[in-house]
């Protein structure tokens, strides 16, 4: 009975999600649109934004067919249902991230409208309530997805298949799924670095030229990089994000059911555990659905809190959800408590990275407040003050991080309920903790998508001439906006630290079902064994090498605009007169051309490296790589993530009414404005680009390992035999 209910209400809430995401959209787009000038500058931003994923879909599309082809040749058993798992998947993806590419690009010139005519309560309504139908609308897919997938290959797939590969059909059913989740991860890495050079190419370049150089505002109409800017934060900071959040919440599911598959093997083959993680993520996104009608801000209110009250409800909600399910089903509390973890341990995160990336900080330790001290000293001051506390934000994260991994291990471990083998109990509420930490993802993620919706909104304010007043307002959204984007930046690490962990026990457990020649099951990783260690170090230094390949891509290709911007000016002295409109489209073109060149290395390289690292030096090897790749990830994507969003936030300070040590428009305004501007401009590709690229690598590469392992092992086989 348990798989039919499981199955049933999984798919039942995605459902539910999606259609809910479509009542909001709907509500969105027949809100006010504003002045014709509003819709003006709007549709250069929809245009553009539609260009550059219509670019980036159709090189997806091209690379998706031909992995897919490799995989249907490759694999020997299931190589075509894998194959069409992998081709589902990144479509899901894809159209993820086009639906809030979408959605953004209606709701910034509605937002923009709201606050003009109607202050802060309706701009923020309208942003949050479009940023939601992102949120709502990916955590829906995910379900629906993966349920339907389940059920197709269920009914396609005979049983007496499976059993005449020595497999049980529960495991050999998510092993086929394993190639839904990699097609998302694929994308997901595609859209959030091509996303993230794209959005801080134009970011970093309307700020070097138009802030620092002539000092016009940074949605000034006269800069010539202002809408690609605009376009940026629309395919980075949405359409990128979101695959990520989807992507991670797709892999922890899928991990954990794995892990549940296996303990059913000891209950006599029930599908029980293994389809578990479904109908937790799917309670999830019903508290998501009710939390984000309670999300209210005050006309008078900042809207951080307004934020944050939504994530404390949905989480209450759904540990509520949780125990009740638990208690009904007669399962152990162990699981249910473990989800409740994970989750508190997202809020933690999320925290930590209020209080390091927001001006409210914490008591007397407020560090944004202080970089602002900082950059009245000099550039070299504030850089360090903001790289140091970057540092020190990795460590409750980690510690949070750790904390979350032991306890629900030893939860699952004491759960005899769950089966005989305590190891295998420990690491499935491992896995659970991690679907927990992502089962509020639809809330998660409309707290972020409403971030560059203020931001795009802001510029339309500005571009559209609106009055002072508007744009104060939009100002105040977009403050607010900064740090939900830092504080899902977190839940999205915390989110991959504990996914990766899940998936790295169940590349293990995968080992156990390899039957090639040779190749023993991996029980544990003796790091002491030169092999191990060297397979960590490379692991170790896989996200350095990518985080170096993507800042880099930011560098050249900022460059090629900067020339173009400053071209302009000089050829045509009427642009900064407002005599004369800028060449937008070749700022534009620069963007999308260079966004997508840059991040194919990358790309390519980790996926390859990984491949190449088990198939030389042995699947060992290949576990120490995983472990050596989390360690070093994790603390990167920390400490780019918050360091990033705090220069941000220390340059919206100084140019906020709240910042009086100086007259705004003195030379020493101007002074402090540029150090806390070039800050800026070297977190932009830390925390839009580099940062969280890092979570969905992570994600990816260990869904290499797994989904390859067959390949993997043959080779290394191969190679073992060759060189004796």
């Amino acid at each position: 009975m348990s798989a039919p209910l499981f199955l049933g209400t999984s798919i039942a809430s995605g459902l539910l999600s999606i259609f809910v995401a479509l009542f909001i959209y709907y509500q969105v787009k027949n809100s006010d649109q504003g002045s014709e000038k509003m819709r003006e500058v709007s549709a250069l931003v929809e245009e553009g934004a539609y260009s550059f994923i219509k670019v980036q879909y159709r090189i997806l599309a091209i690379f998706t067919l031909i992995l897919a082809l490799l995989i249907a040749l490759l694999f020997v058993d299931f190589g075509i249902q894998i194959a069409i798992s992998y081709v589902l998947g990144s479509g899901a993806s894809m159209a993820a991230g086009y639906v809030g590419i979408v959605v953004a690009t209606k709701a910034n010139r509605r937002t923009a409208a709201a606050a003009e005519s109607g202050g802060l309560g309706p701009a923020f309504k309208v942003a949050f309530r479009a940023g939601s139908v992102m949120g709502l609308m990916i955590a829906g897919i995910a379900l629906v997805g993966l349920g339907m997938l389940y059920l197709l290959w269920n009914i396609i797939v005979p049983v007496e298949v499976f059993e005449s590969l020595g497999l049980e059909p529960a495991v050999g059913l998510w092993e086929i799924i394993t190639g839904f989740s990699f097609g998302a991860s694929t994308v997901a890495l595609f859209a959030k670095a091509g996303g993230g050079i794209y959005t801080k190419t134009a970011d970093l370049s309307a700020d070097l030229v138009g802030k620092i150089e002539h000092h016009i505002p940074e949605d000034d109409p006269r800069n010539p990089a202002a809408v690609a800017d605009a376009v940026g934060d629309n395919v980075g900071d949405v359409a990128g994000t979101g695959a990520d959040l989807y992507d991670s919440n797709v892999a922890a599911i899928l991990a954990a059911a794995i892990l549940g598959a296996g303990i059913d093997l000891h209950l006599d083959g029930v599908q029980l555990f293994g389809l578990l993680p479904l109908m937790i993520a799917a309670l999830g996104t019903i508290a998501s659905v009710l939390g984000v009608f309670l999300v209210r801000a005050k006309p008078d209110q900042n809207p951080g809190p307004a934020l944050n009250r939504g994530t404390y409800i949905t989480t209450l909600l759904f540990g509520i959800f949780t125990v009740v399910m638990v208690v009904l089903l007669q399962l152990d509390i162990a699981i249910a408590l473990a989800a409740i973890v994970g989750l508190l341990a997202g809020v933690f995160i999320g925290f930590t990275s209020d209080v390091f990336t927001s001006d409210r900080g914490l008591g007397g330790f407020q560090p944004v407040q202080k970089m602002v001290d900082s950059a009245d000293k000099s550039s070299a001051n504030l850089i360090l003050s903001g790289y140091a506390y970057g540092l020190l934000s990795a460590v409750p994260s980690v510690v949070g991080i750790g904390v979350t991994m032991v306890v629900s291990f030893l939860l699952g471990s004491g759960a005899t309920t769950l089966g005989p083998v305590m190891w295998e109990n420990g690491i499935y509420c491992v896995a659970i903790a991690a679907v927990g930490l992502l089962s509020t993802n639809g809330m998660i993620m409309s707290s972020d998508a409403y971030g560059p919706i203020v931001d795009n909104a802001r510029g339309v304010i500005e571009q559209a001439q609106a009055p002072e007043e508007a744009i104060i307002v939009c100002d105040k959204l977009d403050a607010s906006g900064n740090t939900a984007k830092a504080i899902t930046k977190g839940f999205a690490i915390g989110a991959s630290a504990v996914s990766v962990l899940a998936l790295f026990a169940a590349f293990l457990e995968s080992t156990d079902t390899l039957r090639i020649p040779g190749v023993v099951a991996i029980t544990d990783v003796n790091l002491a064994a030169p092999v191990v260690l060297a397979g960590a170090l490379i692991g170790a230094l896989v996200p350095v090498t990518f985080s170096a390949i993507l800042i880099l891509g930011v560098e050249r290709n900022s460059e090629r605009m900067i020339t173009e911007i400053r071209r302009q000016f000089r050829d045509d002295p009427g642009i900064l007169e407002g005599t004369s409109k800028p060449d937008y489209d070749a700022c534009i073109a620069i963007a999308t051309s260079g966004a997508i060149k840059e991040l194919m290395p990358g790309t390519l390289i980790v996926i390859l490296v990984t491949l190449a690292t088990g198939a030389f030096l042995g699947l060992e090897a290949l576990a120490g790589y995983l472990g050596g790749a989390v360690l070093s990830g994790l603390i990167m994507a920390l400490l780019m993530d918050n360091a990033g969003g705090a220069w941000d936030n220390t340059k919206k300070i100084i140019e906020s009414p709240e910042y009086t040590k100086y007259e705004k428009g003195t030379e020493d305004w101007h002074r402090v404005h540029d150090i806390s501007v070039t800050g800026d401009m070297v977190g932009d590709p830390f925390k839009d680009t580099a940062g969280p690229s890092i979570n969905t690598l992570l994600v990816v590469i260990t869904l290499t390992a797994t989904l390859f392992l067959p390949v993997i092992a043959a080779a290394n086989a191969w190679f073992s035999s060759l060189f004796g």
